[in-house]
């Protein structure tokens, strides 16, 4: 979140390609390199020699940019399709869960996940699913 921030603030950014910051600004907007020193020390050099040629997106535009794109609605929308998405996918069995986890090489973790199954399996039998009351969904009006 520094990184957009300090976009936000108008600055020249110089970050690495991890971390979703491709994703989420545009490439004129930061100098993205791999996450290594020299790379970073190349980033630093590129951002100082654009900056004296002045190709460089201004400070108002780049904080246009973030306004525009990460203000609560907009953020809220792009939250609401995530979740709507993840809706529709199918649920792995636990068995393909273990075994997706098995390959993590995290062993201990398998000892975790199987503990919760046992334990919200418990849990639903105390208060199943069907006793639970579900929340209304409201449809905005246009």
């Amino acid at each position: 979140m520094a990184i957009v921030e300090a976009v936000a603030c108008g600055l020249q950014v110089v970050c690495t390609k991890v971390g979703g910051i491709p994703e989420v600004l545009r490439p004129d907007l930061v100098f993205l390199r791999e996450p290594n020193v020299p790379a970073l020390i190349e980033g630093l050099e590129c951002a100082m020699a654009d900056h004296l040629k002045g190709k460089v997106v201004s400070p108002d535009e780049r904080h246009k940019f973030v306004q525009e794109c990460y203000n609560w609605y907009n953020v809220s929308s792009r939250t609401e399709i995530v979740y709507e998405s993840l809706l529709h996918l199918s649920h792995p069995t636990l068995g393909k869960q273990l075994s997706n986890y098995r390959q993590s090489g995290v062993w201990p973790f398998l000892l975790v996940v199987s503990m919760m199954w046992v334990i919200l399996r418990f849990l639903e039998w105390i208060v199943p699913r069907s006793s639970i009351d579900i929340a209304r969904d409201y449809v905005k009006r246009k």
